[in-house]
């Protein structure tokens, strides 16, 4: 009888643990971006990302409205610390196929990425792929991988669409996600 028991208990321990793992999903597609944004991402052709932008910008998650977001979490998903955050971003595109991203703070350069990236020949947009990063929180700590398109717009914002992944424990429970979410950021004074 007792072994039913053990064995009964083991299995509802497991069956609840499988249960309680975390999965979020979140895309966000062109249809659900502000209409300004959707004029401006489905232009013949944008221009490359070369110049420098306000770290602080918005996120388009599928609310209402869009919402704050950092530019490092772009490219530098977890690399630079809270207490450091950048308030200008420099970008480059070299020929040799090689986007620099700097993040600046107070004129210093606190952080560079330097990523292979590709020219999508029909629209003009860079694509990125494969940046990975961490998020850690007090909650626990998640491992990232997403690819970026990235473009200029002709209002001269910079426009990011991040497709990701994030994999870890979060409360001590096993976490998954997805998402693809779009971004735009001001261009910065020189």
């Amino acid at each position: 009888m007792t072994s039913r028991r053990t064995a009964f208990l083991l299995a509802a321990t497991i069956l609840c643990t499988a249960l309680a793992a975390c999965v979020s999903v979140r895309l966000v597609d062109e249809d659900r971006l502000p209409e300004a944004w959707k004029r401006e991402i489905n232009q013949p052709s944008v221009r490359l990302p070369q110049g420098r932008f306000a770290a602080d910008g918005q996120l388009a998650i599928g609310k209402e409205a869009p919402v704050s977001a950092r530019l490092e979490a772009m490219f530098m998903p977890g690399q630079i610390p809270r207490s450091v955050r950048p308030d200008v971003f420099e970008l480059n595109a070299t020929p040799n196929g090689t986007f620099i991203a700097r993040a600046m703070r107070g004129g210093k350069v606190v952080a560079t990425a330097e990523l292979p990236y590709r020219l999508q020949p029909k629209t003009g947009w860079l694509e990125i792929e494969s940046i990975a990063g961490t998020d850690a929180s007090k909650f626990g700590r998640l491992t990232t991988s997403q690819s970026v398109r990235v473009g200029v717009g002709t209002d001269g914002a910079l426009y990011v669409r991040m497709s990701g992944t994030a994999a870890g424990v979060m409360l001590f429970m096993p976490a998954v996600g997805a998402q693809t979410v779009w971004g735009r950021w001001e261009p910065a004074a020189p």
